[in-house]
């Protein structure tokens, strides 16, 4: 269990604490890595996309996708889970100890599906998709 090492980059990992959740991530490729629950609870907090020091339009997801990851925690290979929402993107979890990595700037569109604004906005595009279907 070596959570000092990037799964990505091998880059060195830091602490970081946002009100009292600590979470790692790279000082070189800036991807965050969660234990389980870690994501859920920060999501709900205001300010805390902070913690993600990346941009999301920079990074390059097809590349990621071609490397296998394994767990810093757990040293498995991790699955990759393609969350389908206002901001679409691939993250790895690990089924073994329900680790979540995000890579820089994932961690903000992660967050930013599950605002409450999201799901009103989403909600409204539908509706007027299907006022907009009918004869």
């Amino acid at each position: 269990m070596n959570l000092s090492i990037c799964p990505k980059c091998e880059g060195n990992l830091e602490k970081v604490i946002y009100e009292e959740t600590e979470v790692e991530r790279c000082c070189k490729c800036r991807g965050i890595w969660f234990d389980s629950l870690e994501a859920e609870q920060l999501k709900n907090l205001k300010g805390s996309e902070t913690i993600d020091l990346g941009n999301f339009q920079e990074e390059s997801p097809s590349k990621s996708l071609q490397k296998k990851v394994n767990c810093p925690r757990c040293q498995v290979p991790m699955l990759k889970i393609f969350d389908f929402d206002e901001y679409p993107l691939w993250y790895e979890t690990c089924l073994e100890c329900h680790g979540l990595w995000f890579d820089a700037g994932e961690f903000q569109q992660f967050k930013q599906n599950f605002q409450q604004k999201g799901y009103l906005a989403r909600a409204m595009k539908i509706l007027r998709l299907k006022k907009n279907a009918l004869p």
